[in-house]
């Protein structure tokens, strides 16, 4: 990626902010995403050498899931309702994800954060995870719709299994 810079100086394209933002975390090792004229000498040496396409970095995956939350709602074409329904369902997930929030905010470090988070709001079971093929590929409607483990009998969400201190996304489910 290195030998052609033009991907990470570009500002035609949405996905190349993302290349940036990467590169500008292997160069400072923080969420400061450098300007395009700043991507100008290859091989430039970042916070642990010369940067390395190869190393794998989990924070770039945490650039790509906020890239594809943003594209998302920027380009959601239902209800107008639905889409500040999912916002204000998302907003503190948006808020530890958004790779532009103030230093003071603390963010994802990698993928798996942001499913722990996703396990410890309700909108994913463990079993889910930890499951065979076919369990892993249910819909995240059905696990709404039926009595999962970590559901008590009025349809709430146990919050003794959160393993963080977040807020629990509590929610009532009902059979269908």
């Amino acid at each position: 990626m290195e030998r052609d810079l033009s991907l990470f100086a570009s500002e035609h394209a949405a996905q190349c902010e993302v290349y940036r933002q990467m590169r500008s975390f292997l160069l400072r090792g923080d969420r400061v995403c450098l300007p395009p004229k700043s991507h100008r000498k290859p091989y430039e040496e970042g916070i642990d050498g010369p940067i390395d396409w190869k190393q794998h970095e989990p924070y770039t995956n945490v650039l790509w899931l906020a890239y594809t939350y943003r594209y998302m709602t920027d380009n959601f074409r239902g209800p107008k309702k639905e889409l500040n329904a999912f916002k204000r369902l998302t907003k503190e997930l948006w808020l530890y994800l958004n790779p532009e929030a103030d230093d003071s905010v603390p963010g994802f470090e990698s993928a798996s954060d942001i499913v722990r988070f996703a396990v410890e709001s309700g909108w994913i079971e463990e079993d889910q995870l930890m499951g065979g093929r076919e369990e892993a590929e249910r819909s995240i409607l059905s696990v709404l719709a039926d009595d999962g483990p970590n559901i008590d009998g009025r349809g709430i969400a146990d919050i003794s299994l959160r393993r963080t201190p977040r807020r629990s996304c509590q929610r009532i489910v009902t059979k269908v």
